[in-house]
């Protein structure tokens, strides 16, 4: 991405923060996201009960409406170029509108199906892990809620060990890269957005704009003032938004009868 003036960069946040307004009021209303009958996504709840594909599908999608707002926010209202939290932000928009594109994207129903269960998999053992790791009692054991899974699974004889292990973020990334083909890509904003939001070194030293040393008293050690540039965190919010329209594109094409 080319070097753009403080005034290109806030007339292009500007255009995201209009856009994230939108959607939020959307997300907002009784029937932002609604299925059609007849519709692709209607025939795949049908065979996916009680876990519906288009549940898994718009709780990415609103969660990435919701940070992209946050994100808008955060530029326009501030007064503040924060060096980390847009990219925190950033990267929590690419991995949902990811998401919800890789359960949706398949041309066949089995493997939305399949999809949209390996995220409920991963969905219940992070919870119970979570529940674990601060001594939280669990109503119902995550075994009985994997064999509820899996019975949903055996009903569209789908092999359940594949299902079973869940998901990773990387291949949902990968998958929305392949279907947007944009551009500005998501692999690598994604990736950009998680070491800014990891306090990596590598994305700050090589993106951000790093201020004059400060000395110190071992002569061996320098001291680093670093500030966002931006162009950069204008990039991260641009794939951000190109990934969410796109998620919602797809959502919109599965969601109505034809």
């Amino acid at each position: 991405m080319r070097t753009l003036s403080d005034e290109q960069a806030w007339a292009k946040w500007q255009e995201i923060g209009a856009m994230a307004e939108r959607l939020s009021n959307r997300a907002g209303s009784e029937g932002g996201f609604t299925v059609s009958p007849g519709s692709p996504l209607a025939g795949d709840d049908a065979h996916c009960q009680p876990y519906h594909v288009s549940h898994a599908v718009t709780t990415n999608i609103i969660s990435a409406i919701d940070h992209l707002h946050a994100m808008c926010a955060l530029i326009l209202r501030s007064g503040v170029l924060h060096a980390a939290a847009p990219a925190t932000l950033a990267r929590a928009i690419l991995e949902c509108a990811s998401t919800a594109i890789w359960i949706a994207v398949p041309g066949r129903r089995d493997e939305r199906v399949r999809r949209a269960l390996r995220w409920n998999v991963q969905d219940i053992k992070d919870g119970d892990r979570a529940a674990a790791e601060a001594g939280l009692e669990v109503p119902t054991p995550l075994q009985d809620r994997m064999d509820k899974i899996e019975a949903v699974a055996m009903r569209r004889s789908l092999e359940f060990k594949p299902i079973s292990g869940g998901y990773k973020s990387t291949e949902a990334v990968k998958a929305a890269e392949e279907y947007l083909a944009s551009p500005l890509r998501v692999c690598f904003p994604w990736q950009l957005a998680s070491g800014f939001a990891h306090g990596r070194r590598w994305a700050m030293l090589a993106f951000a704009d790093l201020l004059p040393t400060l000395p110190t008293a071992d002569p061996d050690v320098v001291k680093l003032r670093w500030e966002n540039d931006n162009t950069i965190v204008l990039y991260l919010g641009m794939a951000a938004a190109i990934a969410v329209k796109g998620a919602i594109r797809l959502y919109d094409e599965r969601s109505k009868s034809p």
